[in-house]
């Protein structure tokens, strides 16, 4: 049951991202009215469009930890820590590049990072 709702939600994330990118935030995008944020109106895309898609990116973590679950629950702790780790570490980065670190998200999602992936390795602290 648990790969059915880890399949599923990999599906809810796809569908987002793609149909609700496409729907939902292109649209809104390319209105000329969207507040200035982070300096620039390109700032402000930026950031409306990967904080739409880093939301599927943690549902697809969490579609790990439920296979996890499913297959090897005595590993539940160490996937749902790096998973996390991953996630948060993709998204700093994807902060840091894509907005040269004017989205300071970068500084609390990278610690975050570090700081899960050293307590899946060594135990929580």
């Amino acid at each position: 049951m648990l790969i059915l709702a880890a399949l599923l939600l990999f599906a809810v994330g796809a569908m987002h991202s793609i149909l609700g990118g496409k729907r939902l935030i292109a649209p809104i995008l390319r209105r000329p009215d969207l507040p200035v944020i982070l300096g620039s109106l390109e700032n402000t895309r930026l950031t409306l469009w990967v904080g739409w898609h880093v939301l599927t990116l943690f549902w697809w973590g969490q579609a790990v930890v439920l296979v996890v679950i499913a297959l090897a629950p005595e590993l539940v702790v160490t996937a749902t820590l790096v998973t996390l780790s991953a996630c948060a570490g993709l998204t700093g980065m994807l902060a840091l590049v894509l907005s040269r670190a004017k989205h300071r998200s970068w500084a609390l999602f990278l610690p975050f990072a570090f700081i899960t992936f050293y307590a899946a390795l060594w135990g929580p602290v």
